[in-house]
Protein backbone atom coordinates (compact mmCIF):
# COMPACT_ATOMS: atom_id res chain seq x y z
CA UNK A 1 0.00 0.00 0.00
CA UNK A 2 1.42 3.33 -1.02
CA UNK A 3 1.39 6.16 1.56
CA UNK A 4 0.72 9.66 0.30
CA UNK A 5 2.49 12.45 2.11
CA UNK A 6 0.70 15.75 2.57
CA UNK A 7 3.16 18.54 1.90
CA UNK A 8 2.83 21.86 3.68
CA UNK A 9 2.11 24.57 1.12
CA UNK A 10 5.16 26.62 0.19
CA UNK A 11 3.52 29.86 1.29
CA UNK A 12 2.89 28.53 4.79
CA UNK A 13 6.46 27.25 5.08
CA UNK A 14 7.86 30.63 4.00
CA UNK A 15 5.60 32.43 6.47
CA UNK A 16 6.70 30.11 9.30
CA UNK A 17 10.37 30.68 8.49
CA UNK A 18 9.78 34.44 8.37
CA UNK A 19 8.15 34.36 11.79
CA UNK A 20 11.03 32.39 13.31
CA UNK A 21 13.67 34.61 11.72
CA UNK A 22 11.77 37.74 12.76
CA UNK A 23 11.41 36.54 16.35
CA UNK A 24 15.10 35.64 16.51
CA UNK A 25 16.06 39.02 15.08
CA UNK A 26 13.87 40.82 17.62
CA UNK A 27 15.38 38.79 20.47
CA UNK A 28 18.94 39.58 19.38
CA UNK A 29 18.15 43.28 18.95
CA UNK A 30 16.43 43.39 22.37
CA UNK A 31 19.40 41.68 24.01
CA UNK A 32 21.93 44.05 22.41
CA UNK A 33 19.90 47.10 23.45
CA UNK A 34 19.57 45.77 27.01
CA UNK A 35 23.29 45.04 27.25
CA UNK A 36 24.10 48.52 26.01
CA UNK A 37 21.76 50.04 28.60
CA UNK A 38 23.25 47.91 31.39
CA UNK A 39 26.78 48.93 30.42
CA UNK A 40 25.81 52.61 30.38
CA UNK A 41 24.09 52.39 33.77
CA UNK A 42 26.95 50.37 35.27
CA UNK A 43 29.36 53.21 34.49
CA UNK A 44 27.11 55.64 36.38
CA UNK A 45 26.62 53.24 39.30
CA UNK A 46 30.36 52.56 39.53
CA UNK A 47 31.13 56.28 39.71
CA UNK A 48 28.68 56.72 42.60
CA UNK A 49 29.65 53.49 44.37
CA UNK A 50 33.35 54.28 44.10
CA UNK A 51 34.09 50.81 42.75
CA UNK A 52 33.29 48.70 39.72
CA UNK A 53 29.74 47.37 39.91
CA UNK A 54 27.13 46.01 37.53
CA UNK A 55 23.53 46.88 36.75
CA UNK A 56 21.14 44.17 35.64
CA UNK A 57 17.95 44.81 33.67
CA UNK A 58 15.43 42.01 33.07
CA UNK A 59 15.37 40.20 29.74
CA UNK A 60 12.30 38.96 27.91
CA UNK A 61 11.51 36.23 30.45
CA UNK A 62 12.25 38.49 33.39
CA UNK A 63 9.96 41.19 32.09
CA UNK A 64 7.17 38.66 31.78
CA UNK A 65 7.59 37.02 35.19
CA UNK A 66 8.44 40.17 37.16
CA UNK A 67 5.60 42.32 35.85
CA UNK A 68 3.90 42.07 39.25
CA UNK A 69 6.98 43.27 41.17
CA UNK A 70 6.52 46.80 42.52
CA UNK A 71 10.07 47.13 43.88
CA UNK A 72 11.94 49.35 41.44
CA UNK A 73 15.41 48.10 42.33
CA UNK A 74 17.35 46.10 44.88
CA UNK A 75 20.83 45.40 46.22
CA UNK A 76 21.64 42.39 48.37
CA UNK A 77 23.70 42.83 51.56
CA UNK A 78 25.40 39.91 53.26
CA UNK A 79 25.30 39.13 56.99
CA UNK A 80 28.23 41.48 57.57
CA UNK A 81 26.52 44.37 55.81
CA UNK A 82 28.68 44.15 52.69
CA UNK A 83 26.76 44.93 49.50
CA UNK A 84 26.81 42.76 46.39
CA UNK A 85 28.57 43.92 43.24
CA UNK A 86 25.35 44.23 41.25
CA UNK A 87 21.96 45.85 41.48
CA UNK A 88 18.81 44.42 39.92
CA UNK A 89 16.53 47.02 38.38
CA UNK A 90 13.01 46.26 37.27
CA UNK A 91 11.70 46.69 33.74
CA UNK A 92 10.02 50.09 34.18
CA UNK A 93 13.09 52.08 35.35
CA UNK A 94 15.33 50.24 32.87
CA UNK A 95 13.05 51.17 29.99
CA UNK A 96 12.76 54.80 31.11
CA UNK A 97 16.52 55.18 31.52
CA UNK A 98 17.15 53.60 28.12
CA UNK A 99 14.62 55.95 26.52
CA UNK A 100 16.19 58.94 28.28
CA UNK A 101 19.67 58.05 27.03
CA UNK A 102 18.40 57.49 23.49
CA UNK A 103 16.69 60.89 23.32
CA UNK A 104 13.14 59.55 23.53
CA UNK A 105 12.31 61.66 26.59
CA UNK A 106 13.35 65.05 25.23
CA UNK A 107 9.77 66.36 25.33
CA UNK A 108 9.48 65.46 29.02
CA UNK A 109 12.81 67.12 29.80
CA UNK A 110 11.81 70.27 27.95
CA UNK A 111 8.55 70.38 29.90
CA UNK A 112 10.08 69.95 33.35
CA UNK A 113 12.54 72.74 32.59
CA UNK A 114 9.56 75.08 32.08
CA UNK A 115 7.01 73.78 34.56
CA UNK A 116 6.50 71.47 37.52
CA UNK A 117 3.13 70.33 36.13
CA UNK A 118 4.12 67.94 33.37
CA UNK A 119 2.18 64.79 34.22
CA UNK A 120 2.95 61.25 35.27
CA UNK A 121 5.28 60.57 32.33
CA UNK A 122 7.79 63.09 33.70
CA UNK A 123 7.47 61.66 37.21
CA UNK A 124 8.25 58.23 35.69
CA UNK A 125 11.49 59.62 34.24
CA UNK A 126 12.43 61.25 37.54
CA UNK A 127 11.63 58.09 39.51
CA UNK A 128 13.77 55.98 37.17
CA UNK A 129 16.76 58.32 37.54
CA UNK A 130 16.27 58.24 41.30
CA UNK A 131 16.09 54.44 41.29
CA UNK A 132 19.48 53.81 39.69
CA UNK A 133 21.06 56.57 41.81
CA UNK A 134 19.51 55.21 45.00
CA UNK A 135 20.68 51.65 44.33
CA UNK A 136 24.16 52.97 43.49
CA UNK A 137 24.44 54.43 46.99
CA UNK A 138 23.46 51.03 48.37
CA UNK A 139 26.28 49.56 46.27
CA UNK A 140 28.53 52.12 47.93
CA UNK A 141 27.77 50.41 51.23
CA UNK A 142 24.97 52.54 52.69
CA UNK A 143 22.22 50.21 53.87
CA UNK A 144 19.87 52.61 55.66
CA UNK A 145 17.11 53.78 53.34
CA UNK A 146 16.70 57.35 54.64
CA UNK A 147 20.25 58.60 53.99
CA UNK A 148 20.40 56.54 50.79
CA UNK A 149 17.32 58.25 49.39
CA UNK A 150 18.42 61.70 50.53
CA UNK A 151 21.83 61.31 48.93
CA UNK A 152 20.14 60.02 45.80
CA UNK A 153 17.88 63.06 45.54
CA UNK A 154 20.93 65.31 45.74
CA UNK A 155 22.90 63.31 43.16
CA UNK A 156 20.26 62.33 40.61
CA UNK A 157 20.72 65.58 38.67
CA UNK A 158 24.25 64.36 37.88
CA UNK A 159 22.92 60.94 36.90
CA UNK A 160 20.46 62.63 34.55
CA UNK A 161 23.27 64.57 32.85
CA UNK A 162 25.10 61.31 32.19
CA UNK A 163 22.01 60.17 30.29
CA UNK A 164 21.67 63.28 28.14
CA UNK A 165 19.80 65.81 30.28
CA UNK A 166 21.15 69.27 31.05
CA UNK A 167 22.08 70.15 34.63
CA UNK A 168 19.01 72.40 34.86
CA UNK A 169 16.75 69.57 33.65
CA UNK A 170 18.33 67.12 36.07
CA UNK A 171 17.86 69.50 39.01
CA UNK A 172 14.25 70.09 37.96
CA UNK A 173 13.63 66.33 38.00
CA UNK A 174 15.16 66.08 41.49
CA UNK A 175 13.10 69.01 42.78
CA UNK A 176 9.93 67.50 41.35
CA UNK A 177 10.59 64.18 43.06
CA UNK A 178 11.55 65.85 46.36
CA UNK A 179 8.33 67.88 46.40
CA UNK A 180 6.05 65.02 45.37
CA UNK A 181 7.02 61.35 45.67
CA UNK A 182 9.49 61.83 48.52
CA UNK A 183 6.83 63.26 50.80
CA UNK A 184 4.68 60.13 50.32
CA UNK A 185 7.45 57.56 50.79
CA UNK A 186 7.37 55.17 53.78
CA UNK A 187 8.92 56.52 56.98
CA UNK A 188 12.12 54.51 56.60
CA UNK A 189 12.90 56.39 53.38
CA UNK A 190 12.39 59.90 54.79
CA UNK A 191 14.27 62.03 57.30
CA UNK A 192 13.86 65.52 58.73
CA UNK A 193 17.61 65.89 58.18
CA UNK A 194 17.05 65.64 54.44
CA UNK A 195 16.79 69.40 53.93
CA UNK A 196 18.90 72.41 53.04
CA UNK A 197 21.56 72.67 55.77
CA UNK A 198 20.38 69.42 57.37
CA UNK A 199 22.64 66.64 58.58
CA UNK A 200 22.18 64.76 55.30
CA UNK A 201 22.89 67.79 53.10
CA UNK A 202 25.87 66.81 50.95
CA UNK A 203 26.60 70.44 50.01
CA UNK A 204 25.58 72.68 52.93
CA UNK A 205 27.29 75.69 51.35
CA UNK A 206 25.06 75.39 48.29
CA UNK A 207 21.59 76.92 48.84
CA UNK A 208 20.11 74.67 46.15
CA UNK A 209 18.43 71.59 47.54
CA UNK A 210 18.11 68.80 46.73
Amino acid sequence: MRTTRVRTPLGIRIAAIAIVVGALGWYVADRLDRRGNEHRLAAIASAIAGRKVKVHCPGVLGRATKSYDTVAGSVQFDADGVPADETDLRAAPCEELDALAEGRRDAQLACIERSSSCGDDVIAVAAAVDTVTHESFHLRGIADEAPTECYSLQTMHWTATQLGATDAQGRALATLLYQTNYQDMPDQYRSGACADGGKLDLNPADPRFP
